[in-house]
């Protein structure tokens, strides 16, 4: 596929096929895939913890019991249960978060620069492997159990997102973009 077929194909999804692990081959080449995103100053503000298996189950059975701690306090959670649901089903996730965030600069000149290249680093990673027929779904609803996540991680730095990656088990449709006329004004 041509990166424009990539870009136009590439939709989330939210189940995927039983399968092992896709291997650190896979991931590793997908990382590499994201590090050549640009980041201010090459500041690269990425790190990547990948889960897979009983550590995976363990995470998801974890989110569960959180969600259901949401319900009982009936507080908003986001879309949470289905981000959870994905991720029991994906064969792999992929926790990015900043490394640097606890910095004492951080928040007055590095956090939304770095959060803008964080999400770069993340597109590149879905697009990779759109490109190679795996499916993807990035997930922010970690917002919602960020402290179980780093304790999961035994981490101090806040995770910015979850990627789930495995082979998908449904069919992927475009979602409806605005038109070009609400995205695009020329002065």
């Amino acid at each position: 596929m041509e990166l424009t077929e990539v870009i136009h194909a590439r939709t989330s999804v939210r189940k995927y096929k039983v399968s092992p692990s896709l291997g650190d081959d896979i991931i590793q080449k997908l990382v590499d895939l994201g590090m050549r995103a640009p980041s201010p100053k090459n500041r690269q503000p990425w790190q990547v913890i990948h889960v897979t298996g009983v550590e995976k189950e363990h995470f998801v059975n974890l989110g569960f019991q959180v969600l259901d701690q949401y319900k009982e306090r009936k507080e908003h959670f986001g879309s949470l249960e289905i981000s959870l649901k994905a991720m029991n089903t994906a064969s792999d996730l992929l926790f990015v978060f900043n490394p640097y965030d606890h910095l004492p600069d951080y928040t007055c000149v590095w956090e939304k620069s770095d959060l803008q290249a964080i999400g770069a680093f993340v597109e590149h990673i879905l697009l990779g492997a759109k490109a190679i027929g795996l499916g993807t779904l990035w997930m922010n609803d970690v917002y919602f159990m960020q402290s179980e996540s780093k304790a999961f991680l035994n981490t101090s730095h806040d995770v910015q997102a979850i990627i789930a990656i495995g082979v998908p088990d449904e069919a992927m449709y475009p979602r409806p973009r605005k038109s070009i006329d609400e995205v695009l004004m020329k002065r």
